[in-house]
């Protein structure tokens, strides 16, 4: 504080050009310093289990990461997740001491491999429950019943309440999934013979229709969204900051991934021939192929209007053969477009972790890289980063 108040008092003294120039630069360290903190601060978060979490604040930071990883690993092909909070009343000051042995109890009603339960606030226990969203409030009702169990064996609760969302009805991002789930927790009383609220799907305003804009240009309406409207999958928004959570959890657990990037060839001339529906079309069956043919922990994305990329917690040897995988079964694929049949098919750049790189912008650079020395050859094929052939850009890369 002391050498802010200083900062400031020597800025006073100097004329006004000097003095904004210096007040933009504590500006711009004060911003990086913070970023730091947070980062930090996110990273510490991580490692953390429920015995490390101190205060209040550390127990709602928790639970929010622990929710953003859950949405970190949703594709189309996953099966959703729901959000279950408990929330009890005491008498008892120690409300930490309850809250934890609460945890402890409903932790021995749910499944320790899929689902987490997490603290939350000083008087609520949290769970993620993953599952289909049609089956969360079955769920939910289920771990109601056993509550009522829980209750009379956990000293010092004298009632308790519970609301529920689920992903993707209540929302498309962590702080929206979490607020519905509050909010159908207050809908709720303690005294109420069942004390469970689902929280009611959210109320849809149809936005008049606009003209459709050019392929590959993405609305600012999708960007605001996780998921890309016309694929399904990750949009260009998200898709770096998800994809770089999900890859530090599979370095955290020091598990080998490999990154796909895979490009649709000549989609150009596919407007030219039958227009852009006929290619949204393409690039829409496109990517119901990869999301039919990779597993539910494969990560996917829409990047570009032509290219995805795929993150697969797996070896180099087995991301090769997913590659391989799909571009064959493009390749047979008929992609049908009203009364019009469509042949296209893929190119795929492959890199993987350790092999390429630790972090997701150099896997991804090297994966691009190869993508776009096959797509030179003007050609269908699969290829692996090389750094002793593939160092040059290539003149794709200087056009991008």
């Amino acid at each position: 504080m002391l050498c802010l108040i200083s900062q400031f008092s020597l800025i006073a003294q100097l004329p006004v050009a000097q003095a904004g120039q210096l007040l933009l630069v504590t500006g711009i360290s004060f911003a990086i310093i913070t970023l730091i903190s947070s980062t930090y601060r996110f990273h510490q978060m991580v490692q953390l289990d429920e015995k490390a979490l101190a205060t209040t604040q550390n127990c709602n930071d928790f639970f929010f990461i622990q929710v953003t990883r859950y949405l970190s690993k949703i594709n189309r092909t996953s099966p959703g997740f729901g959000i279950f909070i408990v929330q009890f009343c005491t008498d008892t000051k120690d409300k930490r001491k309850i809250q934890e042995a609460l945890l402890t109890a409903i932790k021995n009603t749910v499944r320790s491999t899929n689902d987490k339960v997490c603290l939350f606030h000083d008087d609520c226990v949290s769970v993620i429950i993953d599952i289909e969203e049609k089956n969360v409030s079955v769920i939910a009702l289920r771990i109601i019943a056993n509550l009522k169990n829980i209750a009379a064996i956990v000293p010092g609760v004298g009632a308790f309440r519970a609301g529920a969302s689920s992903f993707p009805m209540h929302g498309i991002n962590t702080q929206t999934l979490i607020d519905a789930a509050t909010g159908a927790l207050e809908a709720v009383d303690f005294e109420a013979p069942l004390p469970f609220c689902l929280a009611p799907p959210p109320v849809t305003i149809r936005e008049p229709e606009t003209l459709p804009e050019a392929i590959g240009e993405l609305s600012r309406q999708d960007k605001n969204s996780a998921l890309d409207p016309l694929t399904g999958v990750l949009g260009a928004a998200v898709i770096g900051s998800y994809m770089r959570k999900y890859l530090a959890e599979i370095r955290r657990k020091k598990e080998p991934a490999s990154v796909l990037c895979v490009g649709v060839n000549r989609i150009d001339q596919i407007i030219q021939l039958h227009g852009e529906p006929a290619a949204d079309d393409v690039i829409a069956a496109v990517s119901q192929v990869l999301q039919r043919l990779t597993r539910n922990c494969d990560l996917i994305g829409r990047y570009h209007r032509d290219d995805f990329l795929v993150l697969a917690p797996c070896s180099l040897q087995q991301g090769e053969m997913i590659a391989i995988r799909l571009r064959e079964a493009i390749q047979k694929e008929i992609f049908i477009s009203g009364s019009k049949r469509i042949k296209a098919s893929v190119s795929i750049g492959i890199t993987a972790h350790p092999e390429h790189g630790r972090n997701l912008r150099d896997l991804f650079r090297c994966a691009y890289r190869a993508l776009e020395v096959v797509r030179s050859w003007n050609t269908s094929a699969c290829l692996v980063y090389d750094s002793a052939q593939h160092m040059k850009k290539t003149k794709y890369e200087t056009r991008r």
